[in-house]
Formats: structure tokens, sequence, C-alpha cells
């Protein structure tokens, strides 16, 4: 084989092994040990032992030379402006001058972004339910596609699921209770079979009662066939 196209060879195959090497290094929701936060929470470690100090470093893939430090709040505490998907790496050091610092323990961290919900709250007649139609854009699609639904109804603030309402639409039963009431649509990913970081969206839907049957009586109808003399 021509020594060139080996080399040609030999090259894309490092890069191709680079690449995967680089990509299944990164954390997802399914990393062995993963722990998985919200977006805007913080982490929180466990108080140092006595006369210790953490002492907390990042990287975006896993690492045997993690460089990036991260300043602790309070001690313990990676503020949530701060956290961020990747490998947080711990250890800690005695406060004695001198001392040496442990072996690192890495802690893979999976950052969720927020979905966005919403739905078109539909006003309807007390007999002819419709649909109130739910609206979410996923951002963690396609590494996360399952999410769960449910809806429910508010009043004075406490929510009451509603049975049997967890798709993304909601079309209420006949005949529904006449009145304006507060429905929420909440939805949450679903990883591993659990569900994670619910988001949520509020409308008030008015359902009218069925208008009262009309009293017409025949002295007060008229038209073109009047009574005649002939």
């Amino acid at each position: 084989m021509n020594s060139s196209i080996t080399k040609a060879i030999l090259a894309i195959t490092f890069l191709l092994i680079c690449t995967f090497s680089t990509v299944s290094a990164q954390v997802l929701p399914t990393t062995s040990g993963v722990s998985l936060f919200c977006k805007g929470s913080d982490l929180t470690l466990p108080a140092a032992p006595t006369g210790e100090n953490w002492i907390v470093k990042y990287s975006a893939t896993s690492t045997t030379t993690p460089s990036t430090g991260v300043t602790l709040v309070s001690g313990n505490k990676i503020a949530a402006a701060d956290l961020n998907t990747g490998y947080y790496y711990l250890s800690s050091k005695s406060t004695t001058p001198g001392s040496c610092e442990s072996e690192l323990q890495e802690i893979p961290v999976y950052v969720l972004k927020p979905l966005v919900v919403d739905f078109i709250p539909a006003n309807f007649c007390l007999e002819s339910p419709l649909a109130q139609v739910g609206a979410v854009t996923n951002p963690e699609d396609p590494t996360i596609t399952s999410l769960a639904y449910q809806w429910y109804t508010v009043t004075g603030g406490v929510e009451t699921a509603i049975s049997g309402a967890t798709a993304k639409d909601y079309t209420p039963s006949a005949p529904a209770t006449v009145g304006t009431k507060t429905h929420r649509l909440k939805v949450g990913y679903v990883i591993n079979g659990n569900k994670y970081c619910p988001q949520w969206a509020d409308h008030d839907v008015t359902v009218t009662a069925k208008p009262v049957k009309p009293t017409i009586t025949p002295g007060t109808i008229t038209g073109t066939a009047t009574a005649v003399t002939f």
C-alpha cells in the first residue's frame, strides 16, 4: 500500500479515536454516579472534616489533572451561577501548615436546562368542553426525550391533580363545572423512571352555563301567512 495512503488512514483513525474519547468523556444524564441538578440550584457538599478544608476543581471532561479552581461559598457550597455540567474534583487538606492534599474524588454533574411550558386556555360551554392545548419546548432534546405531564386545578394556591390528565393536551369531561377556574400544566423530565425539574404554566379557563330554553308565545310570532277572509 502506498505509504502516503497508509499515513492518511492512520491519521483519520487517530482523529476518530480522539473524537470518540472526547465525546464519551462528557457527562450525560445516564453517566454512572451522576448527580442531577436543575438549573439555578446550588451544589452543597457535607461540611469538611474538623480541621480540614475542601478543595474543588472543575473540568468539562474526565481528567486526572483538573486545573480550573472553584470558589466555594461558606466553605462547602458551589453557587448556582458557577454550577455547570461536567466533572468536579473534590479533595481535602488540613489547615495545619505543610499538610498534604488528599487524593481526588471525581463527581460527575449534569445541570438540566429549564423546560419552557405554556398552554392555550380555551373557554367553553358547559356541555361542549374544548381541549386545552399544551406547548412545551424541551432544550435537552435529543439527549432527553421523555417528559411527564400532569394537569391540575388551582384554588387559593393549592393545586389538585386532575385524574388521568397526564398528556400534553387535556380535554375536560362533560359536564364540567360552571365558573372560572385556574388550570395548571406541569411538565418535568423523566430520567431512569424518575421525574425532575418541573416547570408549569397557569391560565384561567371559564365554563359558561347552557342558556335557559327561550319561551315564545304564538301571539308574538309574526309572518306572511296571516288569516284572511274570502
